[in-house]
């Protein structure tokens, strides 16, 4: 049996990472058209844990577009559960240039490791600290196929874990498929059963998915949710209470 992590949120703790990039890259972009505004962590987690975006460079624009509008926590109301960046540039009929939101983002968050970074900055992904016990894992990779599917690139996902202390023999990047894209599971399982292990509406919806496409079954399990935290998760696992 196959248990596959989601990385940040659920392996990883990225409030001062992710969530800080984020927010650093809409404040950027907003002082681009003359405005200077501060973008809160709690709408980047929120509109984040709403919608089904695949990466921050979609939340990022999202937030951007938001504050534009000048009522950011409205709209974060509004924005529709499992919704894409797609409703967002259809409500105001407008985008911000992928490409150039993904080179700011990476200058805040890889530093010195992004080769085309803008300006210096030592990279936020210094911050992350581990939220999964190594112990636990290296127990469950003896019993269990263990797995990643993330958002994050190749150079993340090696980031992360030089940070956990685990090395995943197998891993799904965004290199590949980007989530919800069921796709980015049947790479790694193809077909067998197993648990994916993440924090989002949207890893629920790229579960639904898969079961949709492939009509095979396999479990989710929701950290705040269903779990209080992925140590919770593997505990119960490999004491058999987690099935």
């Amino acid at each position: 049996m196959w248990i596959v992590f989601d990385v940040d949120g659920v392996l990883i703790d990225v409030r001062e990472s992710y969530d800080t990039a984020t927010k650093l890259t809409a404040e950027y972009f907003l002082r681009l058209f003359g405005i200077e505004r501060e973008i809160k962590p709690e709408w980047v987690r929120e509109l984040r844990r709403k919608g089904s975006f695949g990466d921050d460079f979609k939340v990022s624009e999202a937030l951007i577009l938001f504050a534009l509008a000048g009522n950011v926590d409205g709209l974060i109301e509004e924005f529709p559960e499992g919704e894409t960046i797609e409703w967002v540039r259809e409500k105001f009929g407008f985008q911000v240039y992928g490409g150039s939101i993904e080179k700011v983002f990476n200058t805040f968050y890889l530093g010195r490791e992004y080769p085309e970074r803008l300006f210096d900055f030592p990279g936020l992904w210094k911050r992350e600290t581990p939220i999964v016990r190594r112990k636990l894992l290296e127990e469950a990779s003896e019993r269990f196929k263990i797995g990643v599917v993330t958002g994050r690139s190749v150079l993340e996902m090696e980031l992360a874990e030089r940070i956990i202390g685990f090395k995943f023999e197998n891993a799904v990047t965004r290199e590949a498929y980007l989530k919800p894209d069921p796709r980015a599971l049947w790479e790694l399982v193809r077909g067998e059963p197993g648990i994916y292990v993440g924090d989002t509406i949207n890893d629920g919806i790229f579960i639904e998915n898969y079961r949709r496409r492939y009509g095979k079954e396999f479990n989710f399990v929701m950290v705040g949710r269903d779990v209080g935290d992925v140590n919770e998760f593997l505990v119960e696992l490999l004491t058999g209470e987690q099935t």
